[in-house]
């Protein structure tokens, strides 16, 4: 029976693949959603928060991950600390460039633990979000972070992938990111570290979704 159901889950995985490579061969083309004012306008009016400013990225990983507009920036409200970063694509031409923290932070030496999937319900708004523990011998960070396909929101880049085709069908719109808010942990719990991400979350998600709402000429 186990073989069975094996063998089921490995050819709906194969349906789904072959489904979304032709809708990706048969997607129409649309102009990208050009935006009238930039993430670091929308991140410079986050009540409670106090915007450290950007710390620019190397121009050949902004190259690398092909970036229309990123965030990279410390926030304070005054006791607690975080680092947001957003990598903005118009176009559905690079989902799936931003790579994962899965991907990068063992790259860096990062060791990570307490892998946990978290939804975050806002005014009736669904964050999907990951909430993963990242620790080196001389740092530990609690990183929350989900891809953003238009309006909805996944913690798997897979499912960012299905979710823009299907907005770029429905709403005619291509917008997507990957959105990581990172929270040093020191010496609080993962928990402590997880309401503070939330905090910055709540306080910052209806701006951001207002700008990827924002439509062309806009």
């Amino acid at each position: 029976m186990g073989a069975k159901i094996s063998k089921r889950r490995i050819l709906v995985v194969v349906v789904c693949f072959l489904i979304a490579g032709a809708i990706v061969c048969l997607q129409p083309e649309i102009d990208a959603a050009r935006k009238g004012t930039s993430l670091a306008q929308i991140l410079a009016g986050i009540d409670g928060w106090h915007d450290g400013g950007l710390m620019p990225l190397d121009p050949k990983i902004v190259q690398d991950l092909r970036l229309d507009d990123y965030a990279n920036n410390y926030f304070s409200n005054g006791r607690d600390r975080i680092t947001l970063y957003v990598g903005y694509y118009l176009t559905s031409k690079n989902v799936g460039v931003a790579h994962s923290p899965l991907v990068c932070f063992p790259g860096q030496g990062w060791l990570l633990s307490d892998f946990e999937k978290r939804t975050v319900t806002l005014n009736g708004v669904h964050i999907n979000l990951m909430v993963i523990v990242a620790s080196k011998p001389e740092a530990k960070e609690l990183l929350i972070y989900w891809f953003q396909a238009f309006e909805r929101t996944s913690p798997s880049t897979f499912w960012q992938k299905i979710y823009v085709l299907l907005s770029k069908y429905s709403d005619k719109r291509e917008d997507n990111a990957f959105v990581r808010v990172t929270v040093p942990m020191g010496k609080i719990s993962k928990s402590e570290a997880y309401e503070i991400g939330v905090k910055f979350i709540k306080d910052f998600y209806p701006q951001f979704l207002s700008y990827v709402r924002e439509k062309a000429g806009a």
